[in-house]
């Protein structure tokens, strides 16, 4: 039996959007910052003089928390979460990921590096097929009775497209040769 909620439930209410302070030297960055961080839910910018839960600066000079982000700075210091990045985007999401209670350090553990998509030059006319084949949906069964060669030579032909593209998977050399234009639907 379903069983509704009675009317006097109440909805929680919504989180007050975390304040965040900019004191960077850069007056362009900060403007944008400003302009970013007005359009992204759950922050807001804090007016001067106001409280700001959470401070993002460049200034080596500031005393630093446990709710201060340094931006260009690899290094870090004590007690503040670090971004080495100066892109607006990386700011905004590294306060977005503070605001929600994370803390940042530079000195993470390293990513392996991600290798690059290949241009669309670099695949071979039968590549190309291939890859339009995987868009598809395609089995490498499927692939060799479609262009009438082996399935030892479809799976070859595949391992080449992913290997190009740089992808970890059918899915994914979908989804790069799609991005970058190299098959269309």
């Amino acid at each position: 039996m379903l069983q509704l909620p009675s009317a006097n439930v109440r909805a929680p209410r919504p989180a007050l959007p975390s304040r965040v302070g900019i004191e960077i030297a850069d007056r362009g960055l900060a403007a944008v910052l400003a302009a970013d961080l007005a359009l992204t839910p759950g922050l807001a910018l804090a007016r001067a003089g106001e409280h700001a839960d959470l401070l993002v600066t460049d200034r080596r000079d500031t005393p630093v928390g446990p709710r201060t982000l340094l931006i260009g700075d690899a290094a870090g210091r004590a007690g503040a979460s670090a971004l080495a990045s100066r892109d607006p985007r990386l700011i905004v999401a590294a306060a977005m990921l503070m605001a929600a209670g994370y803390r940042l350090e530079a000195d993470g553990p390293k990513l392996p590096a991600v290798p690059l998509a290949a241009p669309a030059s670099a695949l071979t006319a039968r590549e190309r097929q291939v890859a339009e084949l995987l868009v598809e949906g395609a089995s490498n069964k499927v692939i060799a009775r479609r262009l009438d060669i082996s399935v030892h030579t479809a799976k070859f032909h595949v391992g080449a497209v992913l290997e190009k593209l740089g992808a970890v998977n059918r899915s994914d050399a979908v989804a790069i040769a799609l991005r970058d234009g190299l098959v269309a639907l």
